[in-house]
This record gives C-alpha cells, structure tokens and sequence, in this order.
C-alpha cells in the first residue's frame, strides 16, 4: 500500500478525498465521461485487440470512467453470434479492458463496466423477460425481486457493475412507443417495483439510514452490482406520446405523482436523467430536481447519469457545448453518456463557466460508486465455468413463472381452458411463430434454439394428439399484398376445431435498418410498430389484422386470441368476434411454452391490467387517477370510461371479499379484508387497495392506489389480507403548494369501500 486511497480500512470518504486531491483535472474529466460504445473497444471478438479509439480516448482521460455496452449485441451494434462476446467469454473480455485501463490510470482507476438490463441482458444467450408493461401485471414485488437478483448474479460472473434498468416511466399515453419500458400508468406500484429491482440487484450494498461515504468499502460479490434506474423522470407525460418531448405537468402534479417514485430511487447505484423536460426546463440541467428533490429530500446517495447523447442535445438552449456542460455539471450530472459536451468540460472550467469543485463532486460520486462495488480491490473476475451455465438454467425457469403471471386474461365465454385434445388447431397470425416478436425492443441477437421457442411451437407440444397446423395470414403493419394469405390462411382453417390468432405488434429490429446515435431506430421497419422512437398516431391493429380476424370469425369456429404487444391495442373488434381474448404483452423468451400453459389450464391466469385500457386514441387520456372533477365524462360520440379499467383481470377461479375493517393506530392505518377463492383451481389474487382523499381547497383524484399483494389461495381457500399504510399515504398539496393531510378518506378494495375520518 502506498497512498491512503489504497487502504480498504478506510473510510470511501477518505479515500475519494485523497484520491481527488492527487488527480489532474484532466483525470478527473475521465471520470465523469462515458463516452465510448463498448462494441467498439476491440478490432473483434477473437483476438481482443483493442481499437486506436479507445486508446487514444483511454490516453485523453488518463483512464475511462465508465464502459457501456461492452457485451450489446444487437441490430444497432451490429453484433450477433457471429462476431460477439458469448456468455461464457465475458469475464476475460471484462478483465482485458480492466487490465488496460488500469495499467493506463497514474492511480490504477478501474473502470465501470455498464451494460443494459431492462428486462434481461441485452447481450449473447442472456435471459430475456417480459417487458415491464407484462411484468406490471404482476402486481408481485417478490417476483421481482428473484428475478432482479438473477439478473444480478448473470451480470456480475460476467464482469459486470453497473445495470441499466427501466422503472421510474409512466405510461399516460400508449401511444408513446417506449410504453412498454414501463410497469404501468401507477406511480405507487412503479415505486414498489423499483424498490424490488434495487434489492434484487443491490441487496444491502446501500441502505437509506446510513450514508456510504462513511463506511469502509465491502469486498467485491458475485451477488450484487449496482443498478441505474431510468429515466428521471416524467418521460411518459409527453404530449401527444411523443418520445422525448415536452411535459407540462404542474407542481402539484409532481408532488402527487412522482414525489412517490423519486423516494423509491435512493438506496439505488445510480438514475439516469430523463430526456424530457418538466415545465420547459431539461432535466439534464434542472437542479431543484437533480440535488435538492433527489438528494437533498430524498437522500439518493449514488450517481446521476445521462441519457444517451442528451447533454448534446441542450444545444437548442446553450450556443456552445462548454456552457451546457457546465449546466448540467452544475445541476448535478455526474456522468456522461456517448455526448461529446461533457468532452468540453476543460473550457468550462477555464472559461468560468463551473467551478472545479463541482467536477470534485461528479468525479468524487463516480469513484465512490467504484469504492462501493469493490473494483479497487477486486477488479478482475473469474472464469464463471459450470457457474454462470448453471445460474442461467435457473433463470430460465423463474422466466417462466414471470412470463405465466405476467399476462392478463380480459375475455372468457367459457372457452378456456381448453380440457379435451381438439382434433385440428389452427394456429394463425404474425405473431405466431417469431420469437423476436415476443421479446420487445432492447433485446440481444438470439440463438437458432432459442428462436425456435414460438408461441405455434409451444401449443404443438402442448397438444400432442392434435393436427396443431399454423399460417402467417398477414404481417404486422404491411397492408400490401396481403389479400392471398389471407385467403390461404382461411382455408387452411376452414375444418379447424379450434383457432388461435396470435395478433397485436413488434417491437423486433432487424439489422437492415438505420438507427440514431443514442441507439433508437430512425428508419423504421414496416413491421416494427413499438420500441423507442417508435410512436404511433392511433392504436387502431396494424396491417390487415382485422381483415384477418374477421375472415376467420365468418368460418363459425372456436376463438381464442392471444394478443402479444407493447401498448394497449384497439381491442373492440378482437373482443367482439373472439370467445377470449389473452393478453400476453411482449412476454419473453418463455412466453410461447407460458401461453400454451394458459391455454389449457396448467397456469391459471392471475395478471391484472397495471393501465387503463382505452377503447381507441380518441378517448385519451383515460388513466385512472384523474381529478375527481364536475365534468361530462362520456363524449357526444364515445363513452368515456376505458374498455378495462386499471386492476382488472379474469381467472379461471371466483375470488369474494368481505369483512373489509379499518383501524386507525397513532402512525398509521391498518386495513384488512377477507379473500376466498370460491373456483375449483389453485390460484393467485393480486388484492389492490385504493384511496380517495377528502378535504383541502383543490380537486382530489377519483382514488390513488397505495398498497398491493398477491396471495395464492386453494380451491375453496379463505384468508384474511392486512394492510398497513403509513400517515403518509394521506398527504397531499393544497392551494398554496403546502404538503398537508387529508382530513378523510375513503378506503377501497374490489367493491368494498369504507369512509374514515381521519386522526392519524
């Protein structure tokens, strides 16, 4: 040991304190740049030599602060089986660059290895889970949890520290193309599922009643990394669905919606900044939400990053990058991501434009995350072996326990589940064999195996004794040209038992298109109709998906349609022709097998709609937790209430409620009702618990939800569910912005309601 920095029995105050005061601030602008994508680190996979770029940008920085995508393999990257990093070559691959940055860093800095995860490992034989829209459904925090530490786990044998992961958007308007990205339109449970992500991924790395910095650093763990929740934050109240565009929401919006998920960040690694703004002002430069709200209100403690290339972006409000570099390092950004602006941040500082002491602190949270993960005494990992071989089947098959509880059934005459062995199924639709259809946008190149995983190859092995045959009849959005295998599908169905439409739309990219520099697609394909950047005027089915459905119906046969998607669909035609209707979201790798499962009753289906589902675009926005104001709420042409409201969803069980009780304790409420699974099926109940607020000079919402669990239940089973919810809950922002407590309530679950007045 030759410096204090490099003594583990100190604290990482000490130890970032002493280390910032040897630094150059060239150094310390390294730091805070992430500039690279990591595809391009080496000439290729099999010789690991690295690329005069990274070099050089290694050279520039005297070390690297963190390295993105060192493992993506997808169309945007132009990585696939063919010239990528394998699973089990990872950690040699991460222990190169580290062994390089080091060896270049005066004070042996390792570097932040960064890699996407919003649902699953965007890179070679990674699991990949339903998209958060599907995992909203689930109302199950636990779940959450083992599947986030999976993740974790998968990542860390690979030499992996930082994870990307979606939680903290909103969907408020479908026709945002990034819906998908999010767990539903409900704060609450967006922050409870974000709470599961970090202790899943993190464990105790950071707790909320202890600061970090005062602590000595823990050694380095094959069953935790750190996570970076994104994107912060009010992205999906852009107007119109348009991605990244502006947001108009007020303070009291704010407090009432998203105060709850900025609490829910602060024992996370890292947020990453939003694209938007909030009332004009970016968030990459907006202050009052970056330190005061975040860190000084909340107490987040990790590092803010930048969304890909968006500090470049502030360049239709700042005339050169040094002064907006200097805005957003002022603001509290940390990190940079892929721009060239926080490249800049050495004329900012000789310009005046920010003061060193503000890349002290940026710099001082990058090293201190490094301190915390370890990589200054352990910064190589080892071979993972029969390890991470052995991880992944595990992950598999809580994969598939996420991907049955993540679909909702809203439709069912009596058609499922289907008992007896059809003679012929017709299993029909775009969606039907293509397995990168079920998986969403920001999923890696998949194996021929894995490819072969279909929703039509599941229902096949599903019903062995069946003539289970299968037709594309029309593609996602393409129109042209569809009228001949329409027509073949028609007659292939003609003398069907049974038909299976598998509609809805794609979020799969494919390596012919053109994408922007921050990774979204910019030429869209014909049938790619979600994703990011992918935003869509109507929610009307795509293509000749109609036409189809229409045709089959006229044959007289059994439907049962399963929808695969990333935003809710116009479903009034589906629900009207089809017997019932399953909606799978983008359920992932194991979602063919999960479907077939549901089909015929081996999972009784138990998701719940974490969205309002709107009937069409014009009824938008229809989100639940609107003002409760004197208004008109159907249209002269439409009625106002959505298709399904949020929380609903059928079973092939009947679950009652009764005895719904109300006890108020000094600090809190504390809530209970009965529950009896009154079907022939075991089965899970998501019990939601809402509350309506009364009292104060402005409009409260229709109701809120606050608290949620899900139970499993026998046939015939009763329990009793407790809830507590603390005095907090009943707070709101009266007329003059002042946070103040309702003077009543009403509680409600499923159709029970009781008014209290409050004393809490």
């Amino acid at each position: 040991m030759q410096y204090p920095y490099q003594d583990a029995a100190l604290t990482i105050r000490e130890r970032v304190t002493d280390l910032l005061s040897r630094m150059s601030t060239q150094e310390k602008i390294g730091q805070v740049n992430q500039h690279l994508y990591g595809w391009e680190t080496f000439e290729d996979s099999q010789s690991l030599t690295f690329t005069e770029k990274f070099k050089a940008h290694v050279e520039w920085g005297g070390g690297v602060g963190a390295l993105y995508g060192l493992f993506r393999a997808d169309p945007w990257s132009k990585v696939n089986f063919e010239n990528g990093v394998r699973a089990q070559d990872s950690w040699r691959v991460a222990n190169k660059v580290q062994e390089y940055v080091m060896a270049h860093s005066r004070w042996g800095i390792p570097a932040l290895i960064v890699e996407e995860c919003p649902h699953g490992h965007q890179g070679l034989e990674g699991i990949s889970y339903p998209t958060n829209i599907g995992r909203g459904n689930m109302f199950n925090t636990r779940l959450m949890q083992q599947s986030s530490h999976l993740m974790a786990q998968e990542l860390a044998l690979k030499g992996v520290n930082l994870a990307l992961v979606s939680t903290l958007d909103l969907v408020k308007d479908p026709r945002w193309g990034r819906s998908e990205e999010c767990f539903g339109e409900d704060p609450i449970l967006a922050a409870r599922m974000s709470e599961a992500v970090v202790a899943g991924f993190q464990g105790d790395l950071i707790q909320s009643d202890v600061a970090f910095l005062d602590q000595p650093a823990k050694p380095r763990t094959t069953d935790a990394i750190g996570v970076v929740l994104k994107h912060c934050i009010a992205q999906g109240e852009a107007l119109g669905g348009h991605n990244s565009g502006t947001v108009t929401i007020g303070q009291r919006e704010f407090s009432d919606v998203y105060e709850p998920l900025l609490s829910s960040v602060k024992n996370a690694a890292g947020v990453m900044a939003a694209y938007n703004d909030v009332d004009g002002v970016p968030c990459h430069i907006n202050q009052p939400l970056l330190t005061q709200d975040l860190r000084d209100v909340n107490g987040f403690q990790g590092i803010v990053m930048a969304d890909g290339v968006a500090l470049d972006r502030l360049s239709g409000i700042f005339e050169t990058q040094p002064e907006a570099a200097a805005a957003a390092l002022n603001a509290g950004v940390d990190l940079s991501l892929w721009d060239q602006t926080f490249l800049t941040l050495d004329q900012a500082i000789e310009n005046g434009l920010v003061d060193e002491a503000a890349l002290d602190n940026a710099a001082g949270r990058v090293l201190a995350l490094k301190f915390l993960l370890g990589l200054f005494e352990q910064p190589y990992v080892q071979a993972p072996n029969a390890q991470l071989t052995a991880l992944l089947e595990k992950a598999d098959a809580l994969n598939l326990q996420v991907a049955r509880e993540s679909m909702t059934l809203v439709k069912n005459n009596g058609l499922l589940p289907i008992r007896n062995q059809p003679q012929k199924i017709a299993v029909i639709g775009p969606n039907a064999d293509e397995l990168y259809n079920l998986l969403g946008d920001y999923t890696a190149a998949q194996s021929s195996a894995r490819q072969a995983q279909t929703i039509y190859q599941a229902i096949q092995e599903m019903f062995p004794e069946s003539e289970v045959v299968y037709a594309l009849g029309c593609e996602v959005r393409n129109s042209i040209h569809q009228e001949e295998a329409i027509a073949k599908v028609v007659e292939l169905a003609r003398d069907a038992d049974l038909i299976i439409p598998v509609l809805g739309g794609s979020s799969a990219r494919n390596f012919d298109m053109a994408f922007l520099s921050n990774g979204a697609v910019s030429s869209k394909g014909i049938n790619m109709d979600s994703g990011e950047n992918v935003d869509v005027a109507s929610l009307s089915l795509g293509g000749q998906q109609e036409v189809l459905l229409k045709q089959l119906k006229a044959l007289g046969k059994p439907i049962a349609c399963v929808m695969v998607q990333g935003r809710p669909y116009d479903l009034t035609l589906v629900n009207e022709l089809a017997d019932a209707v399953l909606i799978a979201w983008f359920p992932g790798q194991q979602g063919g097998r999960a479907i077939a499962e549901t089909l015929v009753g081996l999972n009784n289906p138990s998701g719940k709609l974490s969205v309002s589902y709107p009937r069409n675009t014009q009824q938008l926005p229809v989100y639940y937790y609107q003002r409760d104001a004197a208004k008109q709420d159907d249209y002269y042409d439409e009625v106002g209430q959505p298709l399904y409201p949020f929380g609903y969803g059928l079973s092939y069980d009947q679950f009652d409620y009764r005895q719904l009780a109300v006890k108020q304790m000094v600090d809190k409420l504390v809530v209970t009702v009965k529950v009896k699974n009154n079907g022939q099926f075991v089965g899970q109940e998501s019990s939601l618990l809402f509350v309506k607020l009364t009292g104060g000079a402005v409009i409260q919402r229709t109701k809120l939800l606050k608290a949620f669990q899900k139970n499993a239940f026998q046939p015939g089973e009763e329990k009793s569910i407790t809830f507590e919810l603390p005095a907090a809950d009943f707070n709101y922002m009266d007329i003059d912005n002042q946070v103040k407590r309702a003077q009543a309530a009403t509680i409600m679950v499923a159709d029970l309601a009781e008014k209290i007045t409050l004393s809490i």
